[in-house]
């Protein structure tokens, strides 16, 4: 079971280089510039934000997400910067199972720097040891490679494919489905 107080107010958690902290209404503009590059959207099969009113109604969509128990958001800064640069949620929760899915996307200025690997692992750490959880799961587009590298190193299991699930821009593309448990975390898999 998942505890309540996860939901309460999210974690602030730091790593060597980031803070993940929770989403302000003040993040809008930092939030859409990250969701209005067809370079971050595109992988997730999602069009980019063309208005910054969009921005406004998805960190309305997290807080309902958090109220209702499924749902728990970080955004990626600097240490020393206040600026948000990415978003690594574990949503999907299921409590009586004890699982959720990992997700994250990052503004392509920071693509390349270990960024994503710094935030999902201590996300990882957090979901596994605060949250209880037994097993995350990820599930991208067949399209997004910089996605399932990132699942493989972080010690990922590929466990399934659904075949041509989603049609984006003309083509179907397959969705992936990854695990990873507990125990495989703590044996360093």
């Amino acid at each position: 079971m998942i505890p309540e107080s996860v939901f309460e107010r999210t974690a602030v958690i730091e790593t060597e280089r980031l803070i993940l902290r929770g989403p302000r209404k003040d993040d809008i503009y930092d939030v859409f510039a990250m969701k209005s590059d067809p370079l971050v959207t595109v992988p997730y099969c999602r069009e980019p934000y063309t208005m910054t009113e969009q921005a406004v109604k998805w960190i309305a969509s997290l807080e309902e997400g958090t109220k209702a128990k499924n749902a728990v958001m970080w955004f990626i800064t600097i240490k020393g910067k206040g600026n948000v640069i990415g978003d690594c949620p574990l949503w999907n929760l299921d409590s009586e199972s004890s699982c959720g899915e990992l997700g994250y996307e990052l503004n392509k200025a920071y693509w390349g720097k270990g960024i994503a690997t710094e935030a999902t692992s201590a996300i990882i750490d957090y979901g596994f040891k605060e949250m209880k959880l037994n097993r995350i799961e990820a599930c991208p587009f067949s399209n997004n490679e910089l996605s399932t590298s990132l699942l493989e190193k972080l010690g990922f299991t590929l466990e399934g494919r659904l075949r041509q699930r989603t049609f984006f821009r003309g083509k179907y593309f397959d969705q992936l489905y990854y695990g990873l448990l507990k125990e495989e975390r703590k044996h360093g898999k």
